[in-house]
């Protein structure tokens, strides 16, 4: 396999950086391959000590793995402190972390703030065992195809000095869906107050056990779309960096992402699809579902004297059948509850109750039927709510 020799320095934070481009070096007709390796830069200054609090983030520089052709990659960033990258197992932990965010160039500024979070939960520290000291850690990358094959650097050594930080666990990594049938259908994008009107938040997997560190796993989606209506997935409200489109023509049989010329997701029969998407395979597929039930959906809660109030929906582009609702939760005055439920007369019961959701998770979960009465710290709340799978979201507006 051929080997890269890499020219570009390694520096940390917001200090002088020197970055490598992604070159194409390939012959006019490049034979496919699947490189086992590839090269990722040492450190310039090898010998410093990089001060994790005092630094925002260690910026890294590689060379596409030689695949034959410039192809769309993916790379994340994986820490460890012994130089062994052995994957959980039924009986053992991994001996590494894979850190959060990803990159789709030949540059990757990894927040220092990732890596001491790692160190932590590798090193199984408390704010008594932190070391004072600086540790030896080792850094390399993973190369994914949307394809799903992968392959790994080199690892790097680098001396560091740690800082307490709590662990817990990372919120799931949600996407967002922006197109033409999506909310209003302006596909707008400027940040988060387009969640609810123009962007639509996929779901969490109940029950799945979502990674620790990253928040990557399964999401999913289930609604109902427009034949000859374009869409897109987002990671980021207001960014269009991470996306998935389609990469032939507009359609839904070839996903891919990070491709800047990609087409929209595009269903060609009108109906009910389940777009499931795994964060950590990136593995995207979308196939027709059966059609659920039609509902208006309440809120009720300690807010309002547990009366109904009308959620709005949040598709209203016409010819769509509605199945997610919005509502802008004042809770200022205190803590609170809430639920959500089906309209009067709806769910074969005069009040509606026959068909209502709670939970205990906040502020997100999958409300179950007769779940109990979600609970709610004070403050202002964007809420969002799926009623095919019962997934709730308060986004704050605080």
């Amino acid at each position: 396999m051929k080997k890269f020799n890499i020219l570009a320095g390694l520096f940390l934070g917001i200090g002088l950086s020197l970055f490598t481009a992604c070159e194409d070096d390939n012959d006019s007709n490049p034979i496919v391959q699947q490189p086992d390796t590839f090269e990722l830069n040492t450190p310039a200054l090898s010998g410093n000590v990089y001060d994790l609090e005092k630094s925002s983030y260690i910026q890294l520089t590689y060379k596409q793995p030689d695949y034959g052709y410039t192809a769309a990659v993916t790379y994340y960033a994986q820490v460890s402190m012994t130089d062994k990258w052995n994957d959980a197992t039924e009986e053992t932990e991994a001996t590494y972390v894979e850190l959060n965010g990803n990159s789709s160039t030949c540059e990757f500024g990894v927040e220092t703030s990732q890596i001491d979070r790692a160190i932590m939960q590798l090193g199984g520290y408390d704010e008594e065992t932190v070391p004072k000291e600086a540790v030896k850690i080792y850094i390399r990358l993973r190369a994914t195809l949307t394809s799903g094959y992968q392959c790994y650097s080199n690892s790097i050594a680098l001396s560091v000095f740690p800082y307490y930080m709590p662990v817990v666990n990372a919120e799931p990594e949600i996407w967002y869906l922006v197109g033409d049938c999506i909310g209003d259908g302006t596909w707008g994008n400027d940040g988060p107050g387009n969640i609810g009107v123009s962007l639509i938040p996929m779901s969490i997997v109940d029950g799945y056990e979502y990674n620790a560190t990253t928040g990557q796993g399964e999401i999913i989606f289930t609604g109902y779309f427009l034949a000859g209506k374009g869409f897109k997935l987002i990671k980021t409200p207001g960014s269009w960096d991470n996306q998935w489109g389609n990469s032939s023509a507009a359609g839904i049989d070839s996903p891919v992402k990070n491709d800047g010329g990609s087409s929209n997701l595009q269903v060609a029969t009108s109906g009910y699809y389940s777009i499931k998407l795994n964060t950590a395979t990136d593995v995207l597929t979308i196939e027709a579902v059966e059609a659920p039930d039609v509902y208006h959906i309440m809120m009720q809660g300690d807010f309002n004297g547990w009366t109904d109030v009308a959620m709005s929906p949040v598709n209203t582009v016409e010819g769509m059948n509605n199945h997610v609702w919005k509502y802008e939760l004042d809770a200022t005055s205190g803590d609170t509850t809430a639920k959500f439920k089906v309209g009067p007369g709806e769910g074969g019961s005069a009040d509606g109750w026959g068909v209502n959701w709670g939970g205990t998770s906040f502020p997100y979960g999958i409300g179950s039927n007769g779940g109990a009465n979600i609970s709610i710290p004070a403050g202002r709340y964007n809420v969002i709510f799926n009623d095919i799978n019962g997934f709730y979201y308060f986004y704050s507006l605080d």
